[in-house]
């Protein structure tokens, strides 16, 4: 069976023109947020994010105020050590460069006193990329207008089915692909995890494609009694 296919990115034609959009945003020094519900695949979908003109910034939205802007010089080469009396030096640094993107997933996650530092870094025309659920974009409408107002907004939905079934079709009958779809509720990171146990079930018995009934049987496995039909059920 085609292995690969865990590798590669489930796209389709909102996903492949919102990267034109990134794009051409970031190269003009504007900054984005992508909301999308939890399971569309926002952290994925980042990763096709590859600047060839910028140098790329990523940030774990979970450290602490004086980590973050630390962590931003350290990955352009400075040497500096996070600290909270340096918050303001080291601002001052970030806004003076250039030629560099700042990423920041999960942003839902971020202390709530980092926009206003992010603020400064978004109108020195340093580009950032947010993503997050959609209570980031509530949270700035109610507490940072200024900043919601300067992001551009791409809202990600969930793949539909017939973008899967393409996708999957060469290890996968479309039946397969559908059931899968429906017990996930279209949550693309649950349905890769079942995809995942269903091609190694089906290495292991030896079959070129995903059948409904091997579908089943693996459906059965996260959520017990739910997916029997398709089998004698005898009570």
């Amino acid at each position: 069976m085609n292995k690969k296919i865990t590798e590669q990115f489930i796209d389709d034609k909102r996903r492949r023109s919102y990267l034109g959009v990134i794009y051409n945003s970031i190269y003009r020094g504007k900054s984005i947020l992508i909301e999308g519900d939890y399971g569309v695949g926002k952290s994925r979908f980042l990763e096709l994010v590859k600047p060839k003109k910028l140098k790329l910034v990523r940030l774990e939205s979970l450290d602490k105020i004086h980590e973050i802007l630390a962590a931003i010089l350290e990955q352009l080469n400075y040497d500096v050590k996070p600290a909270y009396h340096l918050c303001s030096r080291h601002l001052k640094m970030i806004t003076s460069l250039n030629d560099f993107m700042i990423v920041v997933d999960e942003s839902n996650d971020l202390d709530p006193r980092l926009w206003p530092y992010f603020k400064r870094i978004i109108d020195a025309k340093i580009p950032m990329l947010f993503t997050g659920l959609p209570k980031v974009r509530t949270y700035l409408s109610n507490e940072h207008p200024d900043i919601l107002s300067r992001l551009k907004l791409l809202i990600l939905y969930p793949l539909i089915i017939d973008d899967l079934i393409q996708e999957y079709n060469s290890s996968f009958e479309a039946e397969s692909i559908e059931q899968i779809y429906a017990a996930t509720g279209s949550d693309l990171r649950k349905f890769k995890e079942i995809c995942r146990d269903c091609r190694d079930k089906a290495d292991e018995l030896k079959q070129s494609k995903v059948d409904i009934n091997l579908t089943l049987s693996i459906l059965s496995d996260y959520i017990p009694g739910c997916f029997n039909y398709g089998f004698d059920n005898k009570k």
